[in-house]
């Protein structure tokens, strides 16, 4: 009977310390999955913040490389970038446990792209109004260049038919006589007998130039070049400058060819011999001469 009880007795401790191991057992896999579930949801929320981290920079990256000729446009990319630079921070002294924060930042992400999708949405419309700009910039020098270059080719045409005309209207003085004349007013090859110089000439028929009366100058020059004037000093405009002349004669021009003859009276005595020469202004152009040599 006794054995009957102490059987009975270790069936009771053996029942009891299987129920013991079996709760052991039962907690330790208990806390194996808890364990398994936390190191889940930790690594869950580093990537959650690692995702994040690499979002900001790439925002911080995108932001930093817009850039655009608008002022006002360029300072807001700037608050944005530092928005995001703010962001950044405080992820990184965020824990990634904590839920909350991370879920909070996460707005923050998303509306920085959306923000950021506008900004590139407005440079690629400037770009775009810029580049309408740049073509119609082209197209406005090219009419500027295209304007100029008439205006230059008018002006040179202008110029020349200018020159032509100017050339049409000048005057020729043909067949003329130069001679030097003695006190009884007959030719001589002598300069101690000369008391005058004579010129001759025909005036060219000219329809083109301006009729009416002109002033038709002479200076007649010594073998030293210096011209013969009397004892006081005339001067006309020629090519920009004043000149002395020797004798002027005024003829009322009607377009038809016009015998002129022009007269200088020595008053110096003791000329030189040599080569003198007569030149024959008009319109301001010299428009003949001829030259005789004196003994």
């Amino acid at each position: 009977m006794e054995n009957k009880n102490n059987n009975i007795g270790y069936k009771i401790i053996i029942f009891i310390l299987l129920l013991v191991i079996a709760f052991f057992i039962y907690d330790k896999i208990k806390s194996s999955k808890l364990q398994q579930q936390t190191l889940q949801q930790v690594e869950i929320s580093t990537h959650q913040k690692d995702s994040l981290q690499n979002e900001l920079q790439d925002l911080y990256l995108t932001y930093n490389s817009l850039q655009t000729n608008n002022e006002a446009l360029n300072d807001s990319l700037q608050k944005q970038k530092e928005r995001v630079e703010k962001l950044m921070t405080k992820l990184n002294k965020t824990n990634s446990t904590d839920k909350y924060q991370i879920q909070q930042l996460k707005k923050e992400v998303k509306t920085l792209k959306s923000i950021m999708k506008s900004y590139i949405h407005q440079i690629d419309s400037l770009y775009q109004q810029n580049q309408v700009l740049v073509v119609e910039n082209k197209k406005i020098k090219n009419q500027y260049t295209e304007v100029i270059q008439e205006k230059t080719e008018l002006e040179q045409k202008t110029d020349s038919l200018t020159q032509t005309v100017k050339i049409a209207q000048k005057l020729t003085a043909y067949s003329i006589n130069f001679e030097a004349l003695n006190k009884r007013g007959k030719t001589t090859k002598r300069i101690r007998k000369t008391r005058k110089f004579k010129v001759c000439f025909t005036l060219s028929e000219n329809q083109v130039t301006t009729k009416g009366k002109k002033n038709i100058y002479i200076r007649i020059t010594k073998p030293d070049d210096y011209v013969l004037t009397n004892s006081k000093s005339e001067y006309f405009n020629y090519k920009g400058k004043s000149i002395m002349y020797s004798a002027v004669k005024e003829i009322n021009y009607d377009g038809s060819k016009q015998d002129i003859c022009m007269y200088y009276n020595v008053e110096t005595e003791g000329l030189p011999k040599g080569k003198y020469t007569v030149f024959i202004f008009v319109d301001g152009y010299q428009i003949g001469d001829f030259n005789i040599t004196l003994k």
